[in-house]
C-alpha cells in the first residue's frame, strides 16, 4: 500500500498485521477523484489502521488530520507511517475506541470523516457511529463522511445524512454522505 498523489506520493505505508482491510489504491484513486480538491481540509480518520486515508488527504494539500485508532500493533504501523510521510507537525493520534471519541462532544469540526471500521463490526454499529458523529457535532456544514463497508450489507440510510455517492469494488462498498439538505 502506498500514497498515491501529492508530496508523499509513492510513499510505501507500513500496515499492521493482522485485522485491517485498507482501501485498494483504485479504490483510493476514484474516492479521492470524486472528492476533488481537499486543499486545507481538517480530517478524522475513523478505525484509522496505518492511517492511509487520513495520510493520502494530507499528502494531497489538507491542513491537518486527526486518526483514531484502538489496536496497539495498527497505532505503531500510524505513527511510523506520520513520521515517515513527514506529517508529524499536521496530525494528531488519538489511541482509543471510536465509540469513546464519539461520545463526548466534538472540540472542534472537521470537513471530511473518514469511518472505516473492521468488516466484521456490525452494521448497527456503523449506524451508530454516524448517528454519533451527526449529534455530536464532528461533521463541518458542508463537511463528507467516507464510509467503506462490505458491499454484502444491506444500504446504510441515517437520520441527518443525504448520500452523495457510492460505489461498489469487489467485495467492497463506498459510500459519501453530507449533512442532509434541510430546503428539501
Amino acid at each position: 500500500m502506498r500514497v498515491i498523489a501529492g508530496s508523499a506520493k509513492g510513499h510505501r505505508l507500513k500496515t499492521p498485521t493482522v485485522g485491517t482491510r485498507p482501501m485498494t489504491d483504485r479504490m483510493k484513486e476514484a474516492l479521492f477523484s470524486t472528492l476533488g480538491d481537499v486543499e486545507g481540509i481538517k480530517v478524522l480518520d475513523l478505525y484509522a489502521g496505518s492511517g492511509a486515508l487520513g495520510l493520502e488527504a494530507l499528502s494531497r494539500g489538507g491542513s491537518h488530520s486527526t486518526f483514531v485508532e484502538s489496536a496497539r500493533d495498527a497505532i505503531v504501523k500510524l505513527e511510523q507511517n506520520v513520521e515517515t510521510t513527514g506529517f508529524a507537525d499536521t496530525s494528531e493520534i488519538i489511541w482509543a475506541e471510536v465509540r469513546s471519541t464519539l461520545s463526548r462532544p466534538a472540540t472542534h469540526r472537521v470537513d471530511l470523516i473518514f469511518l472505516d471500521p473492521p468488516y466484521s463490526a456490525a452494521f448497527s454499529d456503523v449506524r451508530r457511529d454516524l448517528e454519533a458523529i451527526v449529534m455530536g457535532g464532528f461533521l463541518a456544514d458542508d463537511g463528507r463522511i467516507v464510509v467503506h463497508r462490505p458491499m454484502k450489507e444491506k444500504r446504510l440510510d441515517v437520520f441527518g445524512l443525504d448520500l452523495m455517492w457510492e460505489r461498489d469494488y469487489g467485495q467492497a462498498h463506498v459510500y459519501i454522505f453530507c449533512h442532509e439538505d434541510e430546503e428539501g
